[in-house]
């Protein structure tokens, strides 16, 4: 039917008839034209659909927290979450212990890394979006401590105390590597690593590796009011990582170009500045 309307449409067109081979010609013409109609529909539909992305991460507080009904929250957490709604991304985020969060990861089971470095190891199976958050590491000690910190050196014969294994435990060992008689102590998690130190766990002269803006937040939150600042020994931006045997073409270049709108408009320092943590140079 659909080949006979056209060749009459033809006809009425050029005010010839039309039949045998050129009818034959025409109605294989037509049927082209349709079967690219309906390509071109169905993938501009696939195109406008919104995109299912699943993330995993850890609970980091402040940059990333949980309420009391297990909903995820933090900075990190809040930026994903717009940025997202800006490229049309149906994004899940699920917290679990990091050891477990790494391994999904390089196994190809998430889409990405939320708390991600810019580091080797996290570029073996990720590309990474522009920075976000800038934060450092820093060491922290007793109040009462005497011990002075110029250079790595000084920390020759002490117990230093880091929450691993992660990319703050290496750090830490790449601080003191050369240093004799340094004693590391890995602890499950930050809150773990301050709250002995300020017990004196591990001894008067022991001191902790922290990202600081986890050490200022634990420290407020649980009272630690016996641990100080000693001296910050590195700075650091955290981001976010896309696993590569899941990423499609164009992906990270849409989250980037949305990271550079949210950063113009303001709404990278609106949805930081609850947790009170520095953005990381954007333009």
């Amino acid at each position: 039917r659909r080949a006979g309307s056209l060749r009459r449409g033809l006809a009425l067109y050029t005010g010839k008839k039309w039949a045998g081979a050129d009818a034959m010609s025409v109605a294989k013409t037509g049927a082209r034209l349709w079967a690219g109609l309906l390509l071109a529909c169905a993938g501009a539909q696939a195109q406008a659909a919104p995109r299912d992305l699943y993330f995993v991460t850890q609970l980091f507080p402040p940059f990333i927290t949980d309420s009391a009904d297990g909903k995820l929250d933090g900075a990190l957490i809040a930026i994903l979450r717009e940025a997202c709604r800006r490229a049309d991304w149906n994004c899940k985020v699920q917290a679990m212990v990091w050891k477990r969060a790494l391994l999904t990861v390089g196994q190809g089971g998430a889409d990405g890394l939320v708390l991600a470095q810019d580091a080797p190891e996290r570029r073996a199976v990720m590309e990474l979006s522009k920075p976000v958050l800038a934060s450092s590491y820093g060491l922290y000690v007793q109040s009462g401590s005497a011990l002075r910190y110029r250079q790595p050196g000084d920390l020759a014969g002490k117990t230093m105390a880091v929450y691993g294994p992660s990319l703050s435990q290496a750090s830490s060992e790449r601080l003191v590597q050369g240093v004799s008689g340094v004693s590391l102590a890995v602890e499950l998690d930050p809150e773990t690593v301050l709250r002995k130190l300020a017990a004196g766990r591990y001894g008067a002269d022991a001191v902790a590796f922290s990202n600081d803006d986890v050490a200022r937040y634990w420290i407020k939150r649980d009272g630690l009011g016996n641990v100080r600042k000693l001296a910050e020994v590195k700075p650091l931006a955290y981001l976010y990582g896309f696993t590569r045997s899941r990423l499609k073409p164009g992906m990270l270049e849409t989250f980037n170009r949305v990271l550079d709108d949210m950063c113009r408009d303001g709404s990278l320092a609106r949805l930081a500045a609850p947790s009170g943590i520095r953005l990381a140079t954007c333009r």
